[in-house]
């Protein structure tokens, strides 16, 4: 098969994926659907096998994901985090007890390596994903990478109608209660003056995820790889935000965020062409356990972080399980809730308003920080 239509069937299976996400709401993700073809594919001989490698989409997106997570720190506002003080501490004390639970059930019974790679990636998924399904391919795991893309793509099965459940009694709650929390001002972040802005246009803004990216590459050999490469991307991508090096949501402005989206998703569907139906078979087991220790460990987690945070049981648990699956659904989430439970129109933007900077905060918080930290130390224990 030539390289346009190894690309092209990809590019089809990906947008018939993106299509089913917004057919579902995001319950069924992209992510899922692509992974589920490709496997279909590859057992039955329509795809052949080296797809990622002859469309250049293997070697590419890996050096895109560099810049994708370099954008990613860029996300990260300082203030609005201090802001949220309390639903960061919520959503990371949440994230936490959920990844201690599963390593420690993974340890007793005896399957060390699902935990270290289930536990990062139920508190974060792709970007941990990322992070540690690097490592494994250097390591030749691969009944580890099938596991690791079972967890990123049910996650969301299992974490969203809890959430949404969760939501919707705090909504009642809210409601009963009758006292509407006016809309928090997002104060507009100004970039730093330590470094000079140069002009915004997409081919600059790569430039410069390049150049951070570059330098987050050189940072990881001097400390011998110690730090995961893609770690100190996100690192490098906050610090250089901050100096105002990088702007906030660099990608969104290179007009090609896109074909990056899709490059860095379906970079990680490469280890698949080899995963066979008795591996599936073999994960499934570890996969169940997993996310079922992973639910168990945030609803404690919630009710014990609940009785002293002033946040009910419902908010702390709806928060601590944006984890499994980040925006945009913790948008979508809030304002089907809010249209849903809200009689008028002030109910529901007084609910949406309640909702969405919790939500968005907890989402991203779980979904960066605490999985792609947590991640570059996971993997210095795989063995």
């Amino acid at each position: 098969m030539s390289v346009v239509l190894d690309l092209t069937a990809v590019l089809v299976m990906y947008a018939f994926s993106e299509l089913i996400a917004q057919k579902t709401h995001a319950i069924i993700d992209t992510v899922l659907t692509v992974s589920v073809l490709s496997l279909i594919g590859f057992w039955l001989g329509i795809l052949p096998k080296d797809m990622f490698v002859v469309s250049g989409i293997d070697t590419f997106g890996m050096a895109i994901v560099g810049l994708m997570l370099t954008s990613l720190g860029t996300t990260i506002d300082l203030g609005e985090l201090k802001r949220q003080s309390k639903v960061v501490m919520i959503a990371i004390t949440c994230a936490i007890g959920a990844s201690i639970l599963i390593i420690l059930v993974a340890l007793l019974l005896g399957h060390k390596n699902y935990g270290i790679i289930g536990a990062p990636i139920y508190a974060g998924g792709n970007a941990a994903t990322l992070v540690l399904l690097n490592a494994l391919k250097s390591h030749h795991m691969q009944t580890l990478t099938t596991y690791a893309l079972a967890v990123l793509t049910f996650q969301n099965f299992v974490g969203i109608p809890i959430a949404t459940y969760a939501l919707r009694k705090e909504a009642q709650r809210f409601l009963e209660k009758g006292v509407f929390e006016p809309k928090a001002e997002t104060k507009v972040k100004t970039t730093g003056k330590f470094l000079q802005q140069l002009p915004t246009t997409p081919v600059m803004c790569l430039a410069k995820l390049g150049l951070v990216a570059s330098l987050s590459y050189g940072a990881s050999l001097v400390v011998h790889g110690k730090i995961n490469y893609l770690v100190i991307c996100f690192i490098f991508g906050i610090i250089f935000y901050q100096l105002g090096f990088l702007e906030k949501g660099s990608l969104e402005k290179t007009a090609s965020s896109g074909l990056i989206t899709f490059l860095v998703t379906v970079v990680i569907l490469d280890s698949l062409a080899n995963t066979s139906p008795q591996q599936v078979l073999i994960v499934i087991g570890p996969l169940l356990i997993c996310l079922a220790i992973g639910t168990v460990g945030v609803i404690l987690t919630a009710l014990l972080i609940s009785r002293f945070s002033q946040v009910s049981f419902e908010m702390a648990v709806a928060l601590g399980l944006t984890c499994t699956f980040g925006f945009p659904t913790t948008m979508i989430m809030s304002q089907e809730v809010a249209a849903s439970l809200g009689k008028t129109s002030a109910e529901q933007n007084a609910l949406e308003n309640y909702f969405l900077p919790k939500m968005l905060t907890a989402g991203l918080v779980t979904v960066t920080l605490i999985s792609v930290f947590f991640a570059g130390f996971a993997i210095n224990y795989l063995h």
